[in-house]
């Protein structure tokens, strides 16, 4: 699908783009979602520069991001996207600036550019300078993606903090963790952890797009208010990678103190055996030698003689738990 955004004084107008259509006069954003070849063909027609496929945006070389073809600066980034579903995802999304003109060719729907789709074609939106090119909403656009993800972060440093409120501040009333709730808070901070780290590569491609833009000669880049943005948006990237950062810390501790947890409840366990083990050894000892039914063993003909081996049996067996109890191991 081709959506070609033309410039109407402050804000931006849609349209679907039809086969064999002109390029409108005024536009400044052509978005590409999912392209067929033709559209891609089509859109390489308009604007006279190489569209990349979807194996060349998944190039994990920063020399394959970020290069200028015939005049045209491309730029690739991973984007987060069905961040609102369990399996959060990120796909690269490429920017082509070429002349005034931005193009940008995406296989997946990040929220932010819906976001940014729905505040910039808004009369009076604040987002879109009267007169700009395609340099101002590609600025635009990274701007939505930082502040998405800053949202997002904020929706796992909560989902952090209920597990570290289930964790630590348990009532003493509560009955302990068993094995289904420690397997649930594992998994739980896990996948949050699994996160964190997408939403980690995600900042560091927008950050080094960013440094890669500002080294681009270009007249429009040179302007003092966008270099202003660049800087801002540079500065906003960095502030979100020590967050993420500290974060991740949080989760390396909640699961080390998980982990931890887990050998504390094996070793209670453990020590309720060892004692059991330990309290019944010596009437154990006792039984076993008045059940070897030697003839010449004076007490198996008393009367007192039974009564004698159970009163042995039951003190060998309270002694050692007052004993372990007076030194707090019980």
């Amino acid at each position: 699908m081709i959506y070609v955004y033309t410039l109407e004084d402050d804000y931006l107008m849609p349209s679907a783009a039809l086969p064999g259509a002109a390029l409108p006069a005024k536009a400044v954003w052509i978005d590409l979602i999912n392209p067929t070849r033709e559209e891609d063909d089509q859109a390489e027609a308009w604007t006279k520069a190489a569209i990349p496929t979807h194996e060349d945006m998944i190039e994990i070389e920063e020399s394959s991001r970020f290069y200028a073809e015939n005049g045209a600066q491309y730029l690739t980034a991973s984007i987060l996207h069905s961040t609102e579903l369990k399996h959060h995802g990120i796909a690269p999304v490429s920017f082509i600036l070429t002349g005034k003109m931005l193009v940008t060719v995406r296989y997946t729907d990040p929220k932010a550019f819906t976001l940014f789709i729905g505040r910039a074609t808004k009369p009076g939106n604040g987002l879109i300078t009267p007169g700009c090119g395609g340099i101002s909403v590609l600025l635009g656009l990274i701007e939505a993606v930082t502040d998405r993800i800053a949202d997002i972060l904020e929706g796992v440093a909560g989902e952090i903090d209920v597990n570290s409120h289930a964790i630590f501040r348990r009532s003493e009333n509560d009955k302990p963790m068993t094995t289904k709730n420690f397997r649930d808070s594992l998994n739980s901070i896990g996948i949050q952890g699994a996160f964190l780290s997408k939403i980690r590569e995600s900042i560091a491609g927008v950050s080094r797009l960013l440094v890669y833009l500002a080294a681009i000669p270009n007249e429009n880049l040179n302007k003092r208010d966008t270099r202003a943005t660049i800087k801002s948006l540079e500065r906003d990237t960095q502030s979100l990678s020590t967050y993420v950062d500290f974060l991740s810390n949080k989760v390396t501790f909640l699961l080390d103190t998980v982990v931890g947890l887990i050998s504390i409840e094996q070793n209670a366990i453990i020590k309720i055996f060892s004692v059991a083990a330990v309290a019944f050894m010596p009437p154990t000892l006792v039984a076993s030698i008045y059940g070897m039914n030697f003839h010449f063993m004076p007490e198996l003909d008393e009367v007192w003689g039974y009564p004698m081996a159970i009163g042995v049996m039951v003190a060998s067996a309270v002694i050692p738990l007052l004993i372990f109890r007076k030194k707090g191991w019980l």
